[in-house]
């Protein structure tokens, strides 16, 4: 056996146990940059290590490991990062899966397989180079002001109006996040992003995209990268960071200074219009287009609130916030348009047969389960299809299921109808999958439009768990009709699990209906796209 991998033998695991201390982790980071096999040797025994669920002694210091790991992420080397991001999945914090009944890390590796081991893998990272992170962290002025389907790794996002700490890095896997300055310079970074505050003026990009207002008064914002810096002289510009450590800085308004990481320390004054690339050689020009650039943050469903129970529990809806037109707006629920729940067809159902929730006594109309305000009753695991839908649908045959407004639904801008659904720990993080689509095709242009991810999922800081339920089991017995729904015998049980409310909005532009346009009726089917059907405990029209 070689010297080498004699002393990684030596040395490995106790890195895996944490054991390892400082002049450990440099010699086995300087044998891991010059070997590549031991490198494989150290992600194989690394991958099952993980998925045996022993990298520490509880769960509790698995987890303090991987968020002190993600915390000292260094700065993107080569293609690494950018392959790594690509295949990450969150996984949600320690009070999160205590609260949704103590799934455990081990656990979600074991049942997210490679996904959980590749994100993981982030923690190699910090063997190429010194560690980025000095000292402890600090509380910032600036403030997470807004999150449009954000995940980051590891963790929950951020509370709205939550300030963020000094030097830590942030990993943004997906989605965006809006950051405001004390000094007004407002920033929106899109996902896959690593970032972090330097300090109360100045961002840190290692990799991702960023958009950067910088009003009156807030010269002098400062944007570092691994192959510059751009300081805003009063702009509007975008900067993005490849997994090379190439950037790009686009000047959409204004000016901005931009100096190369080379030693010449040259400056460079961009205007409106101009663009440059930035490597290892430099800046050099390139085409400009504002295309990427942000003016904010897309319209979703931002929050919502609810009644709750005396464990504090959401039970009925009482206002729900959302974003439509760039403007926010809360909406308060008795004035939202209810729904009646006129089909539904579960034929391919591959059981067990759950399809309603509520109390331990069903209503006298089981269907009125999904047409009240509460997030702990509703109809759900409804069939589905791969294919979307394309016309007409017959009720008998076609799997899902119609809901019809109260009253007709205008389309305005962004969401005009809302969706909640129930989901846990054991489910995906972004939410079960669904097409909704138009019953009144009209002239062509009407399409059936599918939602992958929510606008506030598990990783979400805003979503609430809901009270407590029972599901009821029909006998053997495949639903295929509203009347067999509401006939069918069974008996209930109360999940072990906790679930929390999830919320989407749905913009009847996207299922090709024109400004102004009315809608009466929609279709919705579970898009099938893995083994969970979606579990719709609320759907309501936005009033005018």
């Amino acid at each position: 056996m070689k010297p080498d991998q004699e002393r990684f033998e030596e040395l490995w695991p106790d890195f895996l146990e944490g054991e390892l201390d400082e002049d450990g982790m440099d010699e086995l980071r300087h044998l891991l940059a010059e070997d590549e096999t031991l490198l494989k040797l150290a992600t194989d025994t690394f991958q099952e290590h993980r998925l045996l669920g022993v990298l520490a002694a509880s769960e509790n210091s698995s987890e303090a490991f991987i968020r002190e790991t993600v915390d000292r992420l260094p700065q993107a080397t080569e293609g690494f990062v950018g392959g790594v991001m690509d295949r990450l999945i969150p996984f949600p914090s320690a009070s999160r899966q205590k609260r949704n009944g103590g799934i455990g890390v081990s656990q979600l590796a074991l049942r997210y397989g490679g996904w959980a081991v590749a994100a993981l893998l982030m923690a190699l990272l910090f063997f190429w180079q010194p560690f980025y992170q000095s000292g402890s962290l600090r509380e910032s002025r600036v403030k997470f002001t807004s999150l449009a389907k954000a995940s980051f790794f590891g963790e929950l996002t951020p509370p709205i109006a939550s300030k963020t700490e000094l030097n830590r890095n942030y990993s943004l896997v997906s989605g965006s996040v809006e950051l405001t300055f004390p000094s007004g310079a407002e920033t929106i970074i899109e996902g896959p992003a690593i970032f972090r505050i330097v300090s109360n003026d100045r961002l840190a990009l290692d990799v991702g995209q960023c958009s950067v207002h910088a009003p009156k008064g807030a010269e002098g914002f400062r944007v570092d990268t691994p192959s510059s810096k751009v300081i805003d002289r009063g702009t509007r510009f975008h900067v993005s960071v490849s997994e090379l450590s190439e950037t790009e800085v686009q000047v959409v308004e204004g000016a901005a200074d931009i100096y190369p990481a080379i030693a010449d320390g040259s400056r460079e004054q961009l205007i409106k219009g101009d663009a440059r690339r930035i490597g290892s050689g430099g800046a050099v020009p390139t085409k400009f287009s504002n295309d990427a650039y942000r003016m904010g943050l897309p319209d979703r469903i931002v929050s919502y609130e609810a009644t709750t129970d005396e464990t504090n529990r959401a039970v009925e809806l009482s206002a729900v916030t959302i974003q439509r037109g760039g403007s926010e707006k809360r909406y308060e629920a008795r004035h939202l348009i209810p729904v009646e729940l006129v089909t539904f067809n579960a034929s391919n159902d591959p059981g067990p047969y759950s399809h309603l929730i509520g109390g331990l006594e069903l209503p006298e109309r089981r269907a009125s389960l999904l047409e009240d305000l509460a997030l702990n009753t509703g109809v759900i695991n409804p069939g589905g299809s791969i294919e979307p839908l394309t016309g007409e649908f017959d009720p008998a045959t076609t799997p899902g299921f119609c809901v019809r407004f109260r009253q007709p639904v205008r389309n305005g801008p962004g969401p005009d109808v809302v969706l909640f659904e129930i989901q846990n720990a054991s489910y995906p993080p972004e939410g079960d999958a669904f097409h909704v689509s138009p019953l009144a095709w009209g002239d062509g242009n009407r399409r059936t439009h599918t939602i992958l991810r929510y606008d506030l999922m598990l990783t979400s800081s805003e979503i609430l768990p809901v009270a407590g339920f029972h599901h009821f089991v029909t006998k053997d017995e495949r639903i295929s009709s509203l009347a067999e729904l509401e006939s069918a015998e069974g008996s209930t049980s109360k999940p072990i699990l906790s679930f929390d409310a999830l919320a989407t909005g749905v913009d009847l532009s996207d299922l090709g209906f024109a400004e102004g346009e009315t809608v009466t009726e929609l279709f919705f089917q579970d898009a099938l796209d893995d083994r969970n059907l979606f579990d719709p405990v609320l759907i309501a029209g936005l009033p005018e």
